[in-house]
């Protein structure tokens, strides 16, 4: 099998030849070119220890990226590429990472370290494919299999759990039967996970082709080891979330909701550290995917200016999804009052707070005029002209 290889790559590859030494590109740029997929980048592999490639790209922008476990990184035009030698991990006593590693000249041990078979292939166009765990095998069985014990591997990273899923989601491939019965036994290991890093394998998940795949994680107990307890995912409602666009924002707030309480989709959002936009914003949307929405262009205009036009999309959106609803009507509206440029939002209006400061109001006053004139210019648009929302000021409640 032929593997194309960026340019640039196969230049450093072959730099790292001509200085006596050998180098493959490894990892999920194979397995993604194997399949048909472009990577996203390429990491190289190379029996040349760290300080040997540092020498042999002395004239290259070197990273010491991280030297101690045997990665440099080497930029070659504007683009960064990690070069880390063969390695032998040692114990993981933290269930995350090796407590030291050994260098090695052997990749077949470099290999051996690695997490799924489908990840632990090499290759360069000089001695074609190093395939020592058959991954070409499994992927083209469409198999997610760990190299060697499945328990080992677990126990040396927990996230490797979420990672078998996420592979699983990513390639629509299935989990081996040891490497599932693993994941249903070791669960526990996620505790010792970062809440980050978890975060980040959830959102690929979510953002897969197969984002329903997630429910093996919730079904192995994910969230009783997170003590996020009494959660109810139905399985066929994750569906739900594969039909919708790849929008991280979108999915989320459907996974949440799915979780059966707002209150339990809340704490999900905080305990694994989303941001505080991201987690307003989802809060907002799953609060209100069931309201009754009236059609009225006065009630949309409402609406636009309560959730902002942005979390409005997000909840017709899901409203659509999950109840089967029509919101046409709605769509056409919202052109409509955009086409028109009607105001709907108080940086819209005519007049501002500056306005009203010169007529003598002062603290929050401002705002409830302000509001109240609002209240007025959504129920009938002509009333948006500063002269005439200044006559009617006196005459809005306070």
């Amino acid at each position: 099998m032929k593997i194309k290889i960026p340019k640039d790559v196969e230049e450093l590859i072959e730099e790292i030849y001509n200085n006596g030494y050998e180098a493959f590109i490894v990892g999920g740029c194979v397995r993604d070119s194997v399949i048909g997929l472009v990577p996203n980048d390429y990491d190289i592999t190379t029996n040349a220890t760290p300080n040997e490639i540092i020498n042999i790209f002395k004239n290259y922008k070197v990273i010491e990226t991280g030297i101690k476990h045997g990665t440099v990184t080497i930029i070659k035009n504007k683009s960064e590429y990690e070069i880390t030698t063969y390695r032998i991990d040692g114990e993981y006593k933290d269930n995350r990472r090796p407590d030291k590693v050994e260098f090695t000249s052997n990749i077949k041990k470099d290999l051996e370290r690695r997490d799924f078979t489908i990840n632990a292939i090499a290759y360069n166009s000089k001695v074609g494919l190093v395939d020592e765990f058959e991954g070409i095998r499994d992927i083209n069985k469409k198999l997610i299999k760990t190299v060697g014990s499945p328990e080992k591997r677990f126990k040396e990273d927990g996230l490797r759990i979420i990672r078998a899923v996420r592979f699983s989601a990513k390639l629509a491939f299935e989990i081996d039967k040891n490497t599932m019965e693993a994941i249903y036994k070791n669960i526990n290991l996620i505790s010792s996970v970062s809440y980050e890093r978890i975060q980040e394998e959830i959102n690929k998940i979510l953002l897969s082709d197969n984002p329903e795949k997630i429910y093996i994680l919730y079904d192995a107990g994910i969230f009783d080891v997170l003590n996020l307890y009494d959660i109810n995912i139905e399985e066929n409602k994750l569906n739900k979330v594969k039909v919708c666009n790849k929008d991280l924002i979108l999915r989320l707030s459907i996974f949440t909701y799915l979780m059966g309480d707002t209150y339990k989709g809340k704490q999900f959002l905080k305990l694994l550290k989303y941001s505080n936009n991201i987690r307003i914003q989802c809060e907002k949307i799953i609060e209100n995917i069931d309201i009754d929405l009236k059609k009225s262009k006065k009630n949309v205009k409402k609406y636009l200016n309560k959730f902002g036009k942005i979390n409005f999309m997000y909840i017709l959106k899901i409203n659509e999804i999950l109840n089967n609803k029509d919101n046409t009507k709605i769509y056409e509206i919202i052109d409509e009052v955009e086409k028109n440029n009607e105001c709907y939002e108080l940086k819209s209006l005519s007049v501002n707070g500056n306005d009203l400061k010169a007529l003598g109001y002062k603290g929050k006053d401002i705002g409830i005029k302000l509001n109240a004139l609002l209240e007025l210019v959504i129920e009938n648009s002509e009333l948006n002209d500063k002269l005439k929302l200044i006559e009617m000021i006196n005459d809005t409640p306070m």
